[in-house]
Order: structure tokens, then sequence, then C-alpha cells
């Protein structure tokens, strides 16, 4: 059951990227103690001796609280739980790899976003069995670009957890006056809020791009949070958890954000060009999430017009100045009649 933090706590942070990096300042500007993974001994030589990340964020110094090894049993020893802030696609392999340094009762608190992509599943789906046990798991998510949390920019995230103690335990250590964190136990709703966004913001870009006004952006993002919400619901999440943090929140920072990958990337097509190149120059987590959502929408039985047009122009099957004749021109119905049909 939760129990009240007493004393300053140690939690460990695998991978020294930037969100690994701003998650383990968020736990050291808390008082406790953070103790990153990273492979690169002079990632960890930087980090404890001079506080700073020579490859992320090197223009803030790291609290001191904050400490580095390459030994990941070092890492974990002690930890009230483990942070994952390493790619999606590498996580549930990764701890195949290295699960018996993982106790099986350590809480595991995932940061990173999106489906994945080998077997077309939630992550949460991936990591369970790559563990083949039932490992405490917990996602956190929300609107929170590396860099402003560093900042201390105030924001706010969401963490789920099957579990609510050990969502309010994650929530307990890692809250202050500059990042707030709200628990759930909607895992499912979580995760696809914190995924299905990029494709859709990939169309909020071709919108900002074309140059078509706030009418068509506003009316975009209110019907593609709808879509969000039917398809949420239709995999076992909450509806409501959409129009929160994970959902609504993520999207509208990766809808607008300078920083969102997502977005530049709509931009850049709107602008005539090719998606080979993009992202050859990036990675562009919206791009292969589009597919599985309309995946995912097939299975349910919905029809999600947003995310199969979005789905549609990556694919190149849909040309950019025909999309609005592609979404306007469909069957009316009534604003909220049938979640998934007739939208």
């Amino acid at each position: 059951m939760s129990e009240e933090i007493q004393g300053p706590q140690s939690v460990a942070v695998i991978g020294a990227g930037a969100f690994g990096t701003a998650m383990a300042q968020v736990v050291a500007n808390c008082g406790h103690y953070a103790r990153i993974f990273a492979r690169k001994e002079e990632v960890v030589k930087s980090i404890n001796e001079n506080h700073i990340n020579p490859h992320y964020l090197s223009e803030f110094t790291l609290s001191e609280n904050i400490t580095a090894t390459s030994s990941l049993a070092e890492a974990v020893e002690g930890v009230s739980f483990v942070i994952l802030a390493i790619p999606t696609q590498l996580i549930p392999h990764w701890l195949e790899e290295h699960k018996d340094f993982i106790a099986p009762d350590l809480l595991l608190c995932n940061t990173a976003k999106g489906l994945y992509l080998e077997e077309n599943c939630l992550l949460s789906e991936a990591i369970n069995r790559s563990l083949n046990r039932d490992q405490p798991y917990a996602v956190l998510s929300g609107p929170s670009f590396a860099k402003e949390i560093l900042m201390n920019y105030p924001t706010a995230v969401v963490v789920a957890s099957k579990y609510l103690y050990h969502a309010v335990k994650i929530q307990r250590i890692m809250t202050n006056l500059y990042f707030r964190v709200y628990a759930t136990q909607d895992v499912i709703g979580v995760q696809l809020g914190g995924a299905l966004k990029n494709p859709l913001a990939i169309g909020a870009g071709i919108i900002e791009g074309t140059g078509m006004g706030i009418n068509t952006m506003a009316a975009y993002l209110t019907r593609s949070s709808l879509e969000l919400q039917a398809l949420c619901k239709a995999m076992g999440g909450e509806p409501q958890t959409i129009s929160g943090l994970s959902g609504v929140g993520d999207l509208m920072l990766t809808a607008f954000g300078d920083l969102s990958r997502n977005r530049t990337l709509g931009i850049r097509l709107s602008k005539g060009e090719k998606i080979e190149d993009i992202t050859k120059q990036m990675t562009v987590e919206g791009v292969p999430t589009a597919k599985v959502a309309v995946e995912f929408a097939r299975r349910c039985g919905l029809d999600l017009p947003i995310f199969n047009a979005v789905s549609l122009i990556i694919s190149g099957e849909l040309r950019i100045e025909d999309a609005h004749l592609h979404l306007m021109g469909r069957p009316l119905g009534t604003e909220f009649k049938n979640w998934g049909h007739n939208f």
C-alpha cells in the first residue's frame, strides 16, 4: 500500500538522454537522489565531476544530488523505483536482456511515449511479455519538453499504474512547486494519449504549414481529440483521460511546440518536401504510429477519418491539397452520435 515518504529517497534513471536528465533533475529538486545509468564513460565522468551532461542539455548545471554510473547493478541498488528513459522501441529487448538486475518487486516508471511497433501493441504489453512476470509498473506522460523542465517552467504530468499506490509513490517523490504529478489508474488511456497524439500533431503541422488558419486548426484538434477518445474507450481506457494531460495536454504541446518533430514534419510536408528525406534527418514517432493507429481502429470497428487521412498522407496515397475534401465531404452526422461512426 502507499506509504508516507520518510526522508530522502534514491531513484535510478535508465538513460542519459535529454528526458532522463530532466527526470533526474526533478528528483533532485525534490530533495532526493538520482542515479543515472549511462553507457558512455565520458558522460558518467562529466556528470559526476562537472555536474554537466556533455551530450544533452549541456547548458544546464545539474544538482549535486545527481550521480551517474555505467554499472546497472550499482544504479538500481537500494532505489525506491526505476525511471525508464530510453527509446520506446528499445525498452522490451533491453528489459529482457537485463531482467536479472531488476528485482521482481522493484517499481518501473516508464517515460517513453509510443506504441511497440514490432508487435503492434501497447508498450506495457510488450514489457510484460519481456519480463514474463507481474512487475510493478507505471507510465508517466503529459506535456513536458525536457528543456523547459530544466528551466523550471511550471509543468504538470500524469503517472498511471494498475495499483494506485504505485502511482502515488512516484507522485510524492517527484512533485515540487515547478513539477506537479497527478495520479491515475488508467494505464491504457495514458499510453494511448502519449502515443497517438504524434500522428495527429503531424496533421496540425500540415494545417499550419499550408496557412489554413485558426478555424481549421481549432476544428481539426477538437475532432482529433474526439477520435482519440473513441479509440481509447474501444481499447479499454477511460475517455476522460484523453481530456487530461496525457491526451489533449500532450496534443497541444506537440501540435504547437517549436521543439515538436511531428509538427515540424507536417510543416515541411506542406512545403513539398518528401517524407523519406525528412525522416533521414530526424526520428518522427508519428510516422510509423499513424499506420498502427489505423490498424487499432480497424480491429475495433471504428471509422476515424482524421487518423486515416494523416496515415494516407504519410503513405503518399492522399495529396495534402485533397485532404480537406476527404474530410469535409463525408456524410453528415450529429456531433457526438455513435462514437467512431459518422464522425
